[in-house]
């Protein structure tokens, strides 16, 4: 990453606005992916559609991005992921209309919803929607009021691959400092710099294995990761889909100095048997 790169990373008020320039340029398949999980739905699938937001906030003088580790209560335990969840599709649609109506929300740079160039008109009711999807939920999950954030933009949507789901990623910007209230889903926040994403030696490659008795064929695989002290002399992991929204977003902005992701060591990270429903008390 270019020292220019670096610079503007630690500055509050032009990053925002680049953001929001850069993703104002990227294609969006909101509306193809949305009128294909509708048809499969109809057809007796069960596909799920999730809105998750990747948060920026300001911290000591640089972006941090602001993610939850999922308690041990809840499906994929012990991961990092975006706030978000399944959309729920009366009431967020009602909260769109809402959002539409009194433009609480704006863009970084002031702007309604409504009124941002390079989206027809399905596509941006799809961006409300998932926006107040995720919002909905991040309220929920860790008390960030939809008040306190501005629209930086939205991500190509990301389908899992074992699972009949497709995430819709929004991005935001976390206006002013707030305090954390958890859910019981959540664990804690971490406060990721973003320049932790373009340092080579944060990434490893994440080995993933069951413990005894959940021989789950889907998880005897290894994937790019990026690795975090905790602080105890533990590591927190992050991998899988949130990582992919991540670095596929400062891919986005940074097209030009993201680095290539070459891991040169291992990590493991051992999955529960009750990793993909939850330990429900």
């Amino acid at each position: 990453m270019t020292e220019m790169d670096l610079r503007l990373l630690g500055q509050k008020d032009a990053f925002p606005l680049h953001v929001l320039r850069r993703l104002e340029a990227t294609p969006l398949d909101y509306s193809e992916k949305h009128l294909s999980i509708v048809r499969s739905n109809a057809e007796g699938g069960r596909h799920l559609a999730a809105g998750v937001v990747v948060l920026l906030s300001y911290r000591n003088s640089e972006y941090v991005f602001q993610l939850i580790k999922r308690s041990e209560t809840v499906a994929q335990a012990g991961d990092i992921s975006c706030p978000g969840g399944m959309l729920e599709r009366k009431t967020d649609e009602m909260l769109g209309h809402i959002l539409l109506k009194t433009g609480i929300i704006r863009a970084a740079d002031g702007r309604a919803l409504d009124a941002l160039p390079g989206r027809d008109e399905q596509t941006l009711g799809l961006v409300r929607l998932f926006l107040m999807n995720a919002l909905r939920e991040a309220w929920e999950e860790i008390g960030l009021s939809p008040l306190n954030v501005a629209y930086l933009g939205a991500l190509p949507s990301y389908s899992l691959a074992y699972f009949a789901r497709t995430i819709f990623p929004l991005v935001a910007l976390v206006r002013e400092p707030y305090s954390f209230q958890f859910s019981g889903e959540v664990e804690k926040v971490l406060e990721i710099p973003l320049r932790c994403f373009f340092e080579r030696s944060s990434y490893a490659l994440v080995e993933i294995e069951s413990e005894p008795g959940s021989a789950d064929p889907r998880y005897q695989v290894k994937f790019p990761g990026l690795v975090l002290p905790d602080g105890n002399g533990q590591n927190d992991i992050l991998w899988g889909a949130t990582f992919y929204i991540v670095t596929n977003f400062l891919k986005l902005v940074y097209p030009e100095s993201f680095p290539d992701i070459s891991p040169v060591r291992t990590v493991r990270r051992v999955l529960s048997p009750t990793y993909a429903t939850g330990r429900r008390s």
